[in-house]
């Protein structure tokens, strides 16, 4: 039998939809927000550590590896969320995304256009509605809840042998010609893509509905083995480095499709299942994470995030300066999900107008 598919997507956060709240699940997804803030912070901001930059300052360029190791399996995590839980459908569902969506697109494009970050142009227009190649993580979410039916009766008839084949062909598909030899196709785009998001989803639902070696680590081993994998991460990208000279080529490693990124998605999902929690606190904070997102990785903010992160690395020493990041994600967060709570109380109003109209 298969287990109930409850109406946990990675987006529709408002606590209206989702009856029962898993505490640990709704951590996860607050973390996983602060490894994509901290991701943006490290490479996205500063660019990976250059060979030369290896050589001068192998402390300094270990720890921003590290870190990128670290996070990177952010967005990995996001869609497992959604299918180990398995997306339903409902009018509401779509209906809350889009809401979010625009919501956020429209209110920080204003602001910017006020603070003079931004100018009022098409290009600015073009993408409040995601008409340009910004925001792609959106537009892969959008196509994977519009087809997880098609995945979830899949997973209905499939047995497990015959999930399990699917699971490691299409990954090997994926693996040949996105990582391996990413120029031999352009839709894999590595893992920048809904055709690695229907991957993660369906590994995710594997995870949740059928037993094996793996899923029976306990938190701690799992947690563990999630480090190790960076450690070996940075290993390989500090080796490659003295090895070949010209280039640091382990960053290969450093990408949503790679064995390591899977790998330590999926330790984390596994660590989280063994854990068992409860908190109102938790679930609030969680149901603003995609605003957090919405806000954050907004085109318009994209230049000044980096910026902001460019001066202060280059102000403080390493150490301080991840302090300092780690300080700021926290705040940034917060502040938002404060902020949020007028989105919040917006769509309570929407939904609350919406069914008196059914209802008469």
């Amino acid at each position: 039998m298969v287990p109930h598919m409850q109406n946990h997507t990675l987006f529709l956060m408002s606590q209206s939809f989702t009856k029962v709240r898993d505490s640990n699940f709704e951590l996860l997804r607050i973390v996983a927000i602060l490894m994509v803030l901290i991701l943006h912070a490290d490479f996205f901001s500063l660019e990976g550590p250059s060979v030369s930059d290896i050589m001068s300052d192998l402390p300094g360029s270990s720890m921003r590896i590290l870190i990128q190791a670290l996070t990177i399996s952010a967005v990995d995590i996001f869609v497992m969320i959604s299918g180990y839980y398995g997306i339903r459908h409902s009018k509401r569902g779509i209906f809350n995304f889009l809401f979010q969506t625009f919501f956020y697109l429209i209110i920080v494009y204003v602001v910017c256009i006020a603070c003079g970050l931004s100018k009022l142009n098409i290009t600015g227009i073009k993408e409040l509605f995601m008409l340009t190649s910004s925001n792609w993580f959106l537009k892969s979410y959008i196509l994977l809840y519009i087809i997880a039916p098609v995945l979830n009766a899949f997973v209905s008839n499939a047995n497990k042998r015959q999930f399990k084949f699917i699971l490691i062909a299409y990954y090997a598909f994926i693996l040949i010609w996105g990582w391996l030899f990413p120029a031999s196709t352009d839709y894999i785009a590595g893992g920048y893509s809904p055709v690695f998001f229907v991957w993660l989803y369906l590994l995710a639902r594997y995870i949740r509905l059928y037993s094996f070696r793996l899923n029976q680590l306990t938190f701690a081993t799992a947690t563990i083995f999630y480090i190790a994998t960076a450690l070996f991460v940075l290993l390989a990208c500090i080796s490659t480095c003295y090895i070949g000279r010209n280039a640091v080529y382990g960053y290969i490693l450093l990408q949503y499709i790679s064995p390591t990124t899977v790998a330590a998605a999926m330790l984390l999902i596994i660590a989280t299942s063994k854990v068992h929690i409860s908190s109102k606190l938790i679930n609030r904070l969680a149901a603003s994470s995609f605003a957090v997102y919405l806000v954050y990785v907004n085109p318009n903010l994209l230049t000044p995030y980096r910026n902001l992160f460019c001066d202060l690395y280059h102000t403080y020493s390493d150490l301080m300066y991840w302090l300092i990041v780690l300080g700021l994600v926290a705040i940034m967060y917060v502040a938002i999900a404060v902020i949020d709570t007028v989105r919040i109380y917006l769509w309570k109003r929407i939904e609350l107008t919406g069914l008196n109209n059914e209802n008469r």
